[in-house]
Order: structure tokens, then C-alpha cells, then sequence
């Protein structure tokens, strides 16, 4: 009704207002923001309640608003989703969705996007622009392809989802921390002009198919019939760690490397400039297919790449992974720093999706690379134990893994069953995995930005956050989030 009035909806803080219907602007200028909130734990909770509806916040088409200081929870292990066969194939919506024509100058900043339901977490269509997308964290979105990310309530066993869906023009995307999106962190559809700088992509535990993509031969910005407008676009001093989980391709540039069908389609101008890739759990690195009039200069790699795109002996095999490949017949007037090596075989589709058997749960459980099944137990003992892995758990959890018995979310979910993370972090039943794996997240987090007083770089942080995940430094955090049962809870008519 506020918003209906075209009145500001001011929240209450730390408060959780239950949502069965989604919540759409209506006036130029209006904003959804937290009184007097200055760290996450103080941001007011919009927690859908309904679960026939995906989304929270629609903003499509209105100029100048914005959101700011609250937290946009999907409920996803508490309602599940909905599968294709219960919509009619129906596409589910984003959690959230801003731009569209008319809606210029908006403002996302200092959210909290957790537990998607849908294929995006927030969506900014195209039609709008100079649209700001600023300090955000985004924890977990979809399944992958091994169900890691799924509720054991599910019955559909995937749903992959992106951190940011962006196709506005002239905006910006910056200083944002996006975790384990199961399809790409942050995807541009043209833009041009847009410029996505200083975000940190991390996947802990849950595989993404793509870092940064810029691969989509979108109609909008479509030049003539086999080319399409990046022009202006700068992705910049970005960071991608596949520190736990398999990022497939960390940026990929250009269509084929994605969808094969798109052959012939280039994508113009476009600069890419001070990315790292990090990680020992990476797939493909830089990859650079049909474009034109591109910039790709000043990367770097620190990340181990292992396992081939194509599951088993394919008798069309793409070459191995690397940090930098390029296809020379298809990259025309651009300037590739000195890393890019020519693709030998080819590079069509680097997304291991392709070609594994799927086992009896609906999942595809295709070979690890050897440096990759390492990097999932390390990271599992430290997110969930706090501690390195000893030598015979590494052993005996690599071959675990290697021989397809269980999935990452099943080796932490035997780890938080285990009597050494109860007499450390109290009981926890292992299906609530997923749940207390965010509230752990979320609580890093706000002690991070509380202790500082502000929002600081998005790699800062990051890395303040692993740090944090070590035994002896969680004891010294201050836990301000508590269960849902002792929040006053306002409901909106």
C-alpha cells in the first residue's frame, strides 16, 4: 500500500516482513531502504512467505529509484522451487528486476541478495540506462551440475542461476561480492558502455559454468545481421577465485566458446583490463572467440587449470585447459596481451555439461581435474571445520569424491555431522546445510563491515572473510543475526 501511494518505503531495522506478494515501484525517485541501518545485521529482511512467486522487488520502467540497506531472502530451502513441469516450462522470475525502458539513473546499493528461487538474482533489463549496481553481496544462487546447492526437499535436480544479470547501457557494476553462482557472477548482454570494475566472483563450494561472461549476441544492440554492439564496455581489476568449486570458464569473450550455434556472430569493442583468475579449482581461464575491435590486456592468472571440457573420450576433444586461448581465425583487429595462445583443436563450448552420463538423482557427474578434487576437500575443512585438512582425511575424501560416491555438499554435510564441528560450533542438522552455510557467510560479512564502519573494496573483504573462516578468528566475531523466531515480524498488507 506505501508503495501503491508512491510514498518512500522506509523498513524498520533488523525487522523481517514476510512478502507473498511481490513489491513493485510505482513513482520516479521512490526508495525501499533501511532507517538508520549502517551494517547488514541492522537491514530490514524482505522473506518471501508465498511459494508461488519468485520475486520480491520489480522496479521495470521506473527512472531515478532506488533500494538500499535490506536483505531480499528467496526462502529456497524453506519453500523449494517450483519445477519446469509445475509451471508449464514457464521460466521462473529473478528475485529481483531493475532497468527496462524508462528506467534510467536506478540505484541497487549495500543489499543483500540470499537462497534464489529463480535462473537470475537480480536482473537489470535492457532499455535503461546509467543505472548503478554498488556494494552488494550475493550469497549462492541455483544448483550445479553434481546438485551441489540443492535442498534435499527438491525434486527437480537443477536450476542453474546468476549473481547479476546486467543489459543496460552506459551503467556501471562495481565493488559487488558474488558466491557461487551456479550458471555466471556477472553476465553482460551488450551494454555498451557499461562498466563492471572491482567485483570478487568466488566459488566456495558450488560449481559455476562462468566468472564474467560476455558472450550473448543479444537482438537489442544487434549492429547489422552478424554483429553485435560491446562497444565502450570495460571490465576491469575484477577478481575470480575458483577457490573450492570449478568455475568452467573465468571470462569468456565472445559467443562460440558458450554456444556453438552462434558461429559468425562477433561482438564489437569492448576493453578487458586487470582481471585476476585465482584458484585451484579452474577450469578455463581467458577465452577470447569471434570478436572484433577488442582490448585484452594487463590480466593475470594465479589459477591451477585442470579437467577437459568433454566428458570421456570425445572424438572431437577441445583443447586442454589453459589461463589464456584464443581462436585465430575469428579474433579480427584486436590487441591480446602476450599470453593468449592459439587454439590447436578448438574451443567450442568449454563447459563441461556436455557428454557425462547423468547417475539416478538427475545429476551429471563428470570427472574432476586433479588440482580441482584437492581444492574441494581443503575448502570444505575450512568453511565447515575451520582448519586444514590432515592427510588422511584429504586421502580419504579425494577418493571419495573421485569415485562419484558423494558431491561437495556431501562431503561437508558428513563434516557437520562429525563430533569435532559439534563440540566446535554446537549441533546442526546436516540437511540445514545450505541455511547455515549463508547465515556463516552473512555473519563474516556484517562483522567485517561493522568492525570498519563502512563498506570496503570488494577483495578486501573477501579476503578478510577467509581469514575469518579459520577456528581461532570465528571466536572472535560478533554474531549480530539470530534465528528468525525471536525477530519481530511485520507483515504488509
Amino acid at each position: 500500500a506505501i508503495l501503491d501511494s508512491g510514498a518512500d518505503l522506509v523498513l524498520k531495522p533488523a525487522c523481517i516482513y514476510n512478502i507473498s506478494e511481490t513489491l513493485t515501484y510505482k513513482k520516479p525517485g521512490q526508495k525501499i531502504f533501511t532507517k538508520d541501518a549502517t551494517y547488514p545485521a541492522q537491514f530490514a529482511t524482505l522473506k518471501l512467505v508465498n511459494k508461488d512467486i519468485t520475486r520480491i522487488i520489480y522496479a521495470g520502467g521506473i527512472p531515478d529509484v532506488m533500494m538500499e540497506h535490506v536483505v531480499l531472502d528467496g526462502r529456497r530451502y524453506h519453500l523449494s522451487i517450483r519445477s519446469k513441469q509445475e509451471t508449464g516450462g514457464k521460466t521462473q522470475l529473478s528475485l529481483a528486476f531493475f532497468g527496462g525502458a524508462g528506467g534510467d539513473n536506478q540505484i541497487v546499493r549495500e543489499c543483500i541478495f540470499m537462497n534464489v528461487r529463480s535462473w537470475s538474482t537480480l536482473k537489470v533489463h535492457e532499455g535503461a540506462s546509467n543505472v548503478l549496481i554498488e556494494n552488494n553481496l550475493i550469497f549462492g544462487a541455483g544448483v550445479d551440475l553434481r546438485g551441489n546447492g540443492r535442498s534435499l526437499k527438491e525434486s527437480w535436480p537443477r536450476y542453474w542461476g546468476d549473481g547479476i544479470t546486467f543489459a543496460a547501457r552506459d551503467s556501471i557494476v562495481r565493488n559487488n561480492f558474488i558466491m557461487e553462482p551456479t550458471d555466471v557472477g556477472i553476465v553482460l548482454f551488450g551494454s555498451p558502455g557499461t562498466i563492471a570494475e572491482n567485483n570478487v566472483i568466488a566459488s566456495i563450494s558450488r560449481e559455476s559454468l562462468g566468472g564474467i561472461n560476455l558472450v550473448d549476441p543479444i537482438g537489442h544492440y544487434k549492429m547489422n545481421e552478424t554483429e553485435t554492439d560491446y562497444s565502450g564496455v570495460k571490465i576491469r581489476n575484477n577478481y575470480i577465485d575458483a577457490l573450492g568449486a570449478r568455475i568452467h570458464i573465468g571470462l569468456p569473450m565472445g559467443a562460440p566458446q558458450w554456444a556453438p550455434k552462434n558461429h559468425g556472430q562477433f561482438l564489437v569493442g569492448c576493453e578487458v583490463t586487470g582481471n585476476i583468475i585465482a584458484g585451484n579449482a579452474a577450469g578455463y581461464g581467458y577465452v577470447a572467440h569471434t570478436i572484433k575491435n577488442w582490448k585484452i590486456t594487463g590480466n593475470l592468472s594465479t589459477a591451477t587449470y585442470s579437467g577437459l571440457a568433454e566428458f570421456g573420450d570425445h572424438p572431437d576433444p577441445p583443447d586442454d585447459p589453459s589461463a589464456f586461448i584464443y581462436d585465430s581465425n575469428t579474433v579480427i583487429d584486436s590487441e591480446l596481451q602476450s599470453d593468449f595462445v592459439p587454439a590447436k583443436l578448438h574451443i567450442d563450448h568449454l563447459l563441461r555439461t556436455q557428454f557425462a552420463p547423468v547417475d539416478e538423482h538427475g545429476y551429471q557427474m563428470h570427472d574432476y581435474g586433479n588440482a580441482e578434487v584437492k581444492a574441494i576437500v581443503e575448502t570444505a575443512y575450512l568453511e565447515m571445520l575451520g582448519r586444514e585438512v590432515d592427510p588422511g582425511g584429504l586421502k580419504e575424501n579425494v577418493d571419495r569424491l573421485l569415485s562419484k560416491e558423494m558431491n561437495a555438499d556431501g562431503l561437508r554435510r558428513i563434516l557437520m555431522a562429525s563430533t569435532e564441528f559439534k563440540i566446535r560450533y554446537g549441533y546442526r542438522p546436516p540437511e540445514d546445510l545450505h541455511t547455515y552455510r549463508v547465515q556463516l557467510w552473512f555473519n563474516i560479512y556484517n562483522a567485517i563491515i561493522r568492525e570498519d564502519g563502512k563498506w570496503l573494496p570488494a577483495r578486501e573483504m573477501y579476503t578478510k572473510a577467509l581469514t575469518a573462516l579459520h577456528m581461532d578468528n570465528r571466536e572472535t566475531l560478533q554474531i549480530d543475526r539470530v534465528d528468525e523466531s525471536t525477530l519481530t515480524v511485520e507483515r504488509l498488507k
